[in-house]
């Protein structure tokens, strides 16, 4: 996975994440894809969803997701 092109845009993915993830709004962001988007949340309903949410933060303050999915 590439590294995000700015600071900037991984500080507000991971707010995003901190405060929408727990809906999968950030896979919207993230990824353009309503149907992860779906699964997270139901799986938050379950452990799995938590763990995952804290996974997605941790890979956006290090940068690990592309912001724009096209490139």
């Amino acid at each position: 996975m590439a590294k995000s092109s700015s600071t900037g845009d991984r500080i507000i993915l991971f707010i995003i994440c901190l405060f929408l993830g727990w809906f999968g709004i950030d896979k919207l962001y993230m990824k353009g894809s309503w149907k992860i988007a779906l699964v997270k949340f139901l799986l938050c309903f379950l452990i799995i969803g938590e763990i995952w949410n804290i996974y997605d933060m941790v890979c956006a303050l290090l940068g690990r997701y592309k912001l724009n999915p096209l490139d």
